[in-house]
């Protein structure tokens, strides 16, 4: 075969190729094209009857005024959602102040220390954020309650740390080890020792990532009842008060769709709706938060 021969045998095995690729790529697009579309249905769906049934409910009266009890007389007296929109301040805020510290030493020690016993731990909190969120609410209210007799609004906090401590753990801990070794190389060569290294530069550079799964996990725990429906007890007025008991969102929803009265569980779609609002807020701060990260 000549060199001529060569020469159009390669350019045409490779326009085939080419041809081949073009046409898998296509029809790769379009499998991702028409799934996205089946994902977007369903939730467009949602949105849609969220908002279109909740937005009239989102008023500065409802918003800031306790929950009322409808009666005979007065079925639609419903009141507002002040008193859980204080109740899930108080139970959330504590939780995060707790869990943020605690994930993030959990996350440098295992990242630190590497032997059986981390192993484990790691095993632990994987297995913790596949289980159920109800076991964590049973748990608290068999050794907290249960013990005590009492209902607080920090006993849901606690249900809620056994939920975002391991997910912010987790994900802390794979945005540490993302970290290139060059960095750290250059930290100890430099003669600093490992504290500083970690402190300095370890988890600057990880920033962005462990914000991210601090967010997630947050976004998570917002909207989550079984965990503290046990717990926490139930509150009309709003208390800033984490030892008396309290009443969040998720569990006034869940006592408005139980209730007797249709505007109880029509105004579950005005929770809803605040709920939604919230998660989405926190998702949209993290990614603008991971962007400007990344920038600098």
């Amino acid at each position: 075969m000549s060199s001529h021969d060569r020469r159009e045998f390669i350019r045409s095995t490779a326009a085939r190729s080419y041809r081949r690729r073009a046409v898998y790529s296509r029809l790769y697009l379009l499998a991702i094209f028409i799934a996205l579309l089946i994902a977007f249905v369903p939730l467009a769906s949602i949105l849609q009857n969220v908002v279109g049934h909740g937005i009239h409910y989102i008023t500065w009266s409802y918003l800031t005024t306790s929950q009322a009890l409808p009666s005979i007389v007065n079925p639609n007296n419903i009141g507002g959602i002040g008193n859980a929109l204080a109740g899930t301040a108080v139970v959330d805020l504590i939780a995060i102040v707790i869990s943020i510290p605690t994930a993030i030493l959990l996350s440098m020690a295992m990242f630190e220390l590497k032997n059986r016993w981390v192993s484990a731990v790691r095993a632990a909190m994987e297995t913790f954020i596949g289980l159920p969120s109800i076991v964590f609410g049973v748990f608290t209210y068999v050794s907290l309650v249960l013990t005590t007799h009492q209902y607080h609004a920090y006993f849901g906090s606690i249900a809620l740390c056994f939920i975002m401590v391991p997910v912010m753990t987790i994900n802390a801990l794979a945005a540490l080890e993302s970290v290139p070794d060059t960095l750290i190389e250059a930290g100890l060569s430099l003669g600093l020792r490992p504290s500083k290294v970690m402190l300095h530069i370890i988890l600057p550079a990880a920033r962005a990532r462990v914000f991210t799964g601090i967010f997630l996990a947050f976004s998570r725990a917002v909207g989550e009842t079984a965990p503290i429906l046990f717990v926490i007890g139930a509150s009309e007025l709003p208390s800033l008060d984490p030892g008396k008991q309290a009443t969040t969102l998720p569990s006034l929803m869940y006592n408005y769709l139980t209730g007797t009265y249709p505007s109880q569980r029509e105004s579950c779609w005005g929770i809803a709706l605040v709920l939604m609002v919230a998660v989405l807020f926190f998702n949209v701060l993290s990614r603008i938060f991971v962007a400007r990260s990344n920038q600098q």
